[in-house]
């Protein structure tokens, strides 16, 4: 039986949304939360990209990501590792 925090597939007003990065849906609505929305880049992510992207995100595995931020003029800053950091 799913705990309070699983996202439920059988729950009818569920509302699911797909991450940017991997494109697989999540929960996202009604105190269930399982990814975040990044305002400043206009995506949404699932905790299992932030997480398994702690440390930045390699745009060259992601160049969606570089067309989408560049399409909306957001700057591109890099840090040390030359990876992209995911806002907070």
């Amino acid at each position: 039986m799913p705990t309070k925090y699983s996202p439920r597939r059988d729950d009818e007003n569920a509302v699911f949304i797909d991450c940017f990065l991997c494109r697989q849906p999540f929960r996202f609505g009604d105190g269930i939360y399982d990814g975040k929305h990044v305002r400043g880049w206009e995506t949404n992510f699932c905790w299992t990209c932030i997480n398994g992207n702690h440390d930045g995100i390699v745009l060259e595995y992601h160049p969606s990501l570089v067309s989408h931020l560049k399409e909306r003029g957001i700057p591109i800053r890099l840090n040390a590792r030359g990876w992209l950091d995911i806002p907070n």
